[in-house]
């Protein structure tokens, strides 16, 4: 009985408090401002999330032009560097860190994947 006396009081409360949302919004003090823009008439559409871009036409850069790359790049570094003296004149390029070797699990560690 209790349960049957709690859910009509549940629904009550849910018709009640939607005819107060309707009414309290339109209140003065409650609504939105005068100077608030008005809402589009159709919603936004959602963004396109699995279309997926064309393929690239560009060709990747070959080993050669890549090394070009990196040398014009470290060679204006330098420049902008001497220009506004901050690198000391001697100062020699340092070399790429390696990365460092993948350390193997042993399978009976407690770090294992499986």
């Amino acid at each position: 009985m209790a349960l049957l006396i709690a859910a009509a009081g549940l629904s009550a409360c849910a018709s009640i408090s939607e005819k107060f949302a309707g009414t309290m919004s339109e209140a003065p003090v409650v609504g939105l401002p005068d100077s608030a823009p008005q809402r589009p008439v159709e919603p936004a559409a959602y963004p396109a999330v699995h279309d997926v871009p064309p393929p690239r036409t560009a060709a990747v850069l070959t080993e050669m032009e890549q090394q070009k790359l990196e040398d014009d790049l470290v060679a204006a570094r330098r420049t902008q560097q001497a220009d506004a003296g901050t690198a000391p004149a001697g100062q020699k390029e340092q070399k790429k860190a390696q990365p460092a070797k993948p350390r193997a699990i042993p399978v009976s560690s407690g770090k294992a994947i499986y």
